[in-house]
């Protein structure tokens, strides 16, 4: 298996971002943990939205950034489930 893997959603069948197949354990919980709070945060945000006072591109906005995140923190998480010696 190659040393970095590609993330789900990069565009276009491109590999812009790359996940670390080598990176730590450690490493690897805190990038998902860093994305899964920044997209609870986000959809947090949309829930004291009012519905008359946003713009319709807020909400779009706030829900493709919250997909995104969760998608890499979900990738990330997923590089643990991989048998080990598949990443070495």
């Amino acid at each position: 298996m190659s040393h970095y893997l590609s993330q789900t959603d990069n565009p276009v069948g491109s590999s812009v971002l790359l996940i670390d197949t080598h990176a730590s354990i450690d490493a690897f919980l805190a990038c998902a943990d860093q994305r899964f709070r920044a997209a609870k945060n986000l959809l947090q945000c949309l829930s004291m939205m009012s519905v008359s006072s946003h713009d319709p591109h807020d909400l779009n906005a706030v829900c493709e950034a919250s997909a995104l995140l969760l998608q890499e923190a979900c990738d990330v998480l997923g590089i643990l489930t991989l048998p080990e010696e598949s990443l070495h």
